[in-house]
């Protein structure tokens, strides 16, 4: 469930370095110390089946049900100023009978399996670093498979777009397919509108750690207020892109202008149901030492 940049690694050598590099020590009480370099995991929150049939009035009937799956990934990324996640993949409540409203068409079209030990934060425990440490949320949009798991995190920043956050809310935001009533009643997001420089192929940015190793970047089109996320270090690009498309080969279609920047950067896109994301971090390329396009 739970992948690295370092997949050759066994589980207690990984855990090992991960608490050494996130606290200083191989134990998590230790005092902290800054990591060396931005690391990426990739967190697989179980799987959405969807319907058999991709068109037509039928596929809303009950069953129907495709034999293959789909991956419902979050990222969490170590940064030397703290642990950044992006989106925060599906809640195990999403798999019990009642959680999804069945008047909305939309939501008949998946179906989520996942147990509470595949949730982002128990991952994140897995792995030995405390939810509760956890600087940032930046959420790619609001749909349940992204913000489903958003209560494991209270103690952290979390960061949407205002256009999302207005498409979200209400009655309206239920029609649109959200679920406002599922989001945890103690988070108060941080509703940020990129006004900063523009950065590659992207119009606006946010320097999120003003290092220039966390840019959070407009992608519309799956929603209105959809946002990616661009991680950076002296190695390598990856571009966090939610449900900008569905695969990384889907990208040329979806968005041409970011796929070329993709080749030129030689940048790793990392999809949220794109099932080969965790083999993709083991490949990953050089990073450029600049943004332009």
């Amino acid at each position: 469930m739970a992948r690295s940049v370092t997949p050759m690694a066994s589980r207690s050598e990984h855990l090992t370095a991960f608490r050494r590099r996130h606290f200083g020590s191989a134990s998590p009480s230790a005092s902290e110390a800054v990591p060396a370099a931005v690391r990426v995991h990739c967190l697989s929150t179980g799987v959405v089946r969807p319907k058999s049939r991709q068109r037509g009035v039928r596929r809303y009937l009950p069953g129907g049900w495709s034999s293959t799956t789909l991956p419902v990934n979050a990222f969490a990324v170590e940064h030397p100023a703290g642990v950044c996640m992006f989106d925060t993949g599906q809640t195990a409540a999403a798999a019990a009978p009642g959680h999804l409203p069945g008047w909305h068409p939309f939501l008949r079209l998946a179906r989520f399996e996942l147990d509470a030990d595949q949730e982002a934060a128990a991952q994140l425990s897995s792995l030995g670093v405390d939810p509760q440490r956890v600087r940032w949320v930046v959420l790619s949009h609001l749909h349940t498979d992204h913000a489903g798991g958003l209560a494991g995190f209270p103690g952290a920043d979390v960061l949407v777009s205002r256009v999302e956050w207005e498409q979200a809310r209400g009655t309206a935001g239920r029609l649109r397919g959200y679920l406002p009533q599922h989001w945890p009643p103690g988070v108060h997001p941080r509703l940020i509108e990129l006004s900063q420089r523009p950065w590659g192929p992207f119009a606006e940015s946010l320097d999120l750690a003003g290092d220039g190793r966390l840019l959070v970047v407009p992608t519309p089109g799956h929603t209105r207020g959809h946002q990616s996320l661009v991680v950076r270090d002296e190695r390598r690009t990856i571009l966090l892109a939610g449900d900008l498309c569905p695969t990384a080969a889907d990208l040329p279609r979806a968005a041409p202008a970011i796929n070329a920047w993709r080749l030129r950067e030689g940048a790793v896109v990392l999809t949220a149901h794109d099932a080969d994301a965790p083999q993709a971090l083991g490949g990953l390329a050089p990073a450029s030492t600049g943004g332009r396009p």
